[in-house]
């Protein structure tokens, strides 16, 4: 009998009093330590359930009867966008088969198959010059579908259904690695493909796909660029919001979270995001999705980094969400898609339900 994460999150006896403990109400006497404060922090409000849920059903209003996702309503399918909606849905605690949206996962792992069955030999796509490859890579669309993957893995029937196709991605990731440990710097931010580079071989190497060493010698090379960049402390702030926040999720995986580097860039953006609101008023696809990494990168920390994150960006983004329900990217990653599906993911990072929000 296979036991999905969804239903072993459910039988936790802790979490089963999570949607008290995640508002910050008191617990049944004696079910849990009253001395622990972290347990009774508010993650989530009314106003950000409310804001979820406008989320996925704009979300669902971009999706294809094949299971694709475009950029905005209306458009062709895009692999990366496709992928991240998947994600959201899964981080909402649905699986190909359990919760409301069972169905639209099992669609879009349908769609990702196919995709990765009819791939060229060195990526998912033989487009280019998407918003994400511009931005990202020419890779974007193969890390954020090696990541679904690996996220789905062992939700369905099946998993043999996904594996195949999981591990065919993270061999071309692997082999089209540069030897400094990146995805080349031809996009515009190439720092963020590095950062999905290394984040989607992880999460394929803990799903059991070999990987050799590539993670760690991503993780050296990113190492590299973020002391140079925090050793210059000029640029806008876009790029202290991007790149010092993407690599904080590598420096926290690698176990160097208390480094200076580390530190200094975590005050950096934290500084950023609560002393002005230009980071959620004109943010662009690539800072929706900087917000994401860094909140999977304190919800692992928790403690007091949690609890000085989490209200302030959790907040901000409601505040600007669309009356449609979506958000939108105001300059290079504009893709509403996009955008609305890594808030969402923000949003309902608190309930834990994708294995890399796990410690």
């Amino acid at each position: 009998m296979t036991i999905s994460r969804r239903q072993l999150l459910a039988a936790s006896p802790l979490l089963l009093l999570a949607p008290r403990l995640l508002r910050g109400e008191d617990a049944a006497d004696g079910a849990v330590d009253s001395g622990n404060e972290d347990m009774f922090f508010q993650e989530v409000t009314d106003a950000s359930e409310r804001a979820t849920r406008r989320g996925v059903e704009f979300l669902l209003k971009t999706m294809h009867r094949d299971g694709g996702c475009g950029v905005d309503i209306g458009q062709p399918p895009d692999i990366g966008c496709t992928a991240m909606v998947g994600l959201s849905f899964l981080a909402q605690g649905n699986t190909p088969v359990e919760g409301p949206r069972s169905r639209e996962v099992r669609q879009i792992v349908s769609y990702l198959l196919r995709c990765v069955e009819n791939m060229p030999s060195d990526d998912i796509t033989s487009a280019t010059q998407t918003q994400l490859q511009n931005k990202i890579g020419r890779h974007a669309h193969s890390f954020f579908a090696t990541l679904f993957l690996s996220q789905v893995l062992g939700e369905g029937e099946d998993p043999e259904l996904v594996r195949p196709s999981l591990k065919k991605l993270a061999d071309v990731l692997v082999r089209m690695q540069t030897a400094d440990g990146d995805w080349g710097q031809t996009s515009w931010a190439p720092v963020l493909g590095t950062v999905m580079g290394w984040l989607s071989l992880r999460a394929a190497d803990f799903a059991g796909i070999k990987v050799g060493n590539s993670p760690q010698r991503t993780a050296d090379h990113l190492i590299k660029d973020m002391q140079q960049q925090l050793a210059n402390r000029g640029g806008s702030w876009m790029h202290t919001l991007y790149k010092n926040a993407t690599g904080i999720r590598v420096l926290f995986e690698m176990g160097l979270e208390h480094e200076a580097i580390s530190e200094q860039a975590f005050k950096d953006v934290l500084q950023l995001v609560t002393t002005d609101n230009t980071a959620f008023s004109q943010a662009g696809g690539e800072e929706y999705l900087a917000f994401h990494l860094i909140t999977e990168t304190m919800l692992q920390k928790g403690g007091q980094d949690w609890k000085t994150w989490y209200p302030v960006v959790r907040d901000k983004i409601v505040a600007v969400q669309n009356s449609d329900g979506s958000w939108t990217g105001h300059h290079c990653i504009t893709s509403r898609t996009f955008c609305t599906a890594c808030a969402t993911l923000v949003l309902t990072a608190p309930y834990r339900y994708l294995p890399i929000s796990q410690p």
